[in-house]
């Protein structure tokens, strides 16, 4: 066999999409049962939630760098 199509194999087999972790259901799942991320910077990380039923009045349940927190989440204007 060719020195280049043995190399030319070989890359082709290495480059070819790998399977994505998890089952499809789980990945519906975690999008539904998952917050959505947070549209603005948390401040502090130090109030956790799972649920929004955890988070005081005005404080929304969401994603973050630092986990899942409550935060005011309000939009952010990148307007200059």
């Amino acid at each position: 066999m060719n020195p280049v199509l043995l190399l030319q194999l070989l890359l082709l087999i290495h480059l070819t999409p790998q399977q994505v972790p998890g089952s499809p259901k789980e990945h519906v799942m975690r999008s539904i049962l998952e917050p959505p991320p947070c549209r603005s910077d948390p401040g502090n990380c130090t109030q956790f939630c799972t649920l929004q039923e955890d988070c005081q009045n005005g404080l929304q349940c969401c994603s973050s760098f630092c986990g899942i927190v409550c935060t005011l989440n309000n939009h952010v204007n990148h307007d200059r």
